[in-house]
Order: C-alpha cells, then sequence, then structure tokens
C-alpha cells in the first residue's frame, strides 16, 4: 500500500484568524511548523558552519525522527552502480542493525520513491526487501533538489502503530524538499572552494552524487 503525501493539508484549528496587515487573514501558526521551521534554521546554520556531508545527513535524519516521534529514521544513497540504494545513515533504535543494508531500486519501496519522486507510506511487511527493518510503520520521502533526486529519506514508526498521517507526511515532505537544497547548496559551497577535493565542478556542470558512509 502506497499514498502520496498531502501537501495541502488539513485546514486551520478552529481558532479566529489573525488580522494581516497585507489585508488577508493570517491562520494562527501550527505547533508542527514552528518545530519544522526550527529544524530547518538548525540546518541551515549547520551549513553556513561548513559542516561535512556525513554529519550534515546524520543531522537531518536525527531532525526527521524527532519531528515523525519515531524511534528510527534513515538515509539512502544511490551506490556507485546507479542499480542499488544503500542506507548509509542511520539514527535511533536498531540503527546499527539497518546501516549498510542495499536494496534494488526496481524492486524496493526505496527505490519506487525514488525514481517517482513521491512520498510512500506503508508498511515493512509490504516489502520483501526491508524484512532487517522493525516491522512497523514506514513513511519514505524523496531528498529532491529541483534538478535531480539524491536519495530518500524514511522514518519507521514503532510496531502495531497506525500508518503515518497526511499531517505528519506533509511536514515530513516539506522538511525533505528543504533538507535537500540546503544539503545540495552545502556541497556547492565546497565544491567551489580554492582546492577542494571535491573537484571544483562548476554550478552549470552536473553535480556529483551525495557520497557518505556512517
Amino acid at each position: 500500500m502506497t499514498a502520496e503525501a498531502d501537501l495541502h493539508g488539513e485546514s486551520g484549528t478552529g481558532d479566529d484568524p489573525l488580522p494581516s496587515a497585507w489585508g488577508a487573514p493570517r491562520a494562527p501558526r501550527d505547533v508542527a511548523d514552528d518545530q519544522r521551521s526550527a529544524a530547518s534554521f538548525e540546518l541551515m546554520a549547520a551549513v553556513l558552519d561548513g559542516t561535512d556531508l556525513p554529519d550534515l545527513l546524520k543531522l537531518v535524519a536525527t531532525q526527521a525522527r524527532g519531528l515523525a516521534h519515531v524511534p528510527l529514521a534513515f538515509i539512502a544513497l544511490p551506490v556507485e552502480d546507479g542499480h542499488l540504494l544503500r542506507i548509509d545513515v542511520a539514527v535511533g533504535a536498531d540503527a546499527e542493525r539497518v546501516r549498510g543494508l542495499a536494496v534494488r531500486r526496481g524492486k524496493s519501496m526505496l527505490g519506487r520513491a525514488f525514481a517517482s519522486r513521491r512520498a510512500l507510506s506503508a508498511r515493512i511487511v509490504d516489502d520483501q526487501t526491508l524484512t532487517r527493518l522493525p516491522p512497523g510503520p514506514i513513511l519514505i520521502l524523496p531528498l529532491e533538489t529541483g534538478e535531480t533526486t539524491r536519495g530518500v529519506l524514511a522514518v519507521l514508526g514503532r510496531p502495531g502503530a497506525q500508518p503515518f498521517g497526511p499531517g505528519t507526511a506533509r511536514q515530513l515532505l516539506l522538511y525533505a524538499d528543504m533538507a535537500a537544497r540546503l544539503v545540495e547548496l552545502a556541497e556547492d559551497r565546497r565544491a567551489l572552494r580554492p582546492g577542494s577535493a571535491a573537484g571544483g565542478h562548476g554550478l552549470a556542470e552536473p553535480r556529483p552524487p551525495w557520497r557518505t558512509r556512517m
């Protein structure tokens, strides 16, 4: 079972909208919006501080785990041959167990989200390639930069928990989109530094893939 995350979400909280100097009413901010904004600002600060790629991706997974209130989050990146996705970053319960797991892009939910650039909500039992993961609900989000998909970010709920709702999916999809663009910006900044080991590729050239092993 798969479900595309709903970017529209639910309407308001029932409170009266706040007046706006620009004429249109402004709805009260949701707590989840504030948490997502705080996570994005923290990641932006890490980018500006020059944090290296492995630590940036670990921060992305850690923040996603907190936003979703789940025990485990991970990031899977394409390997060199392009046919596999490998879990290179994992934080939380069972992180050591799942880190390094590689699945075929064409035969897994991870690969489906990567190729389609769509969020998928499902259960681990629906995918035989993920049997090393705890048997709970999973939400898989593409790390989409606007030009390409760099990998997928996934959050896993506790065994027996309900699937992720549209509100959580919306918040995580918005966060994953921002995170992917910030990490890509960090890699571009790193590549343009004099003497950078990243190769000094120009912005008009294809970006190299993210490479990290945690």
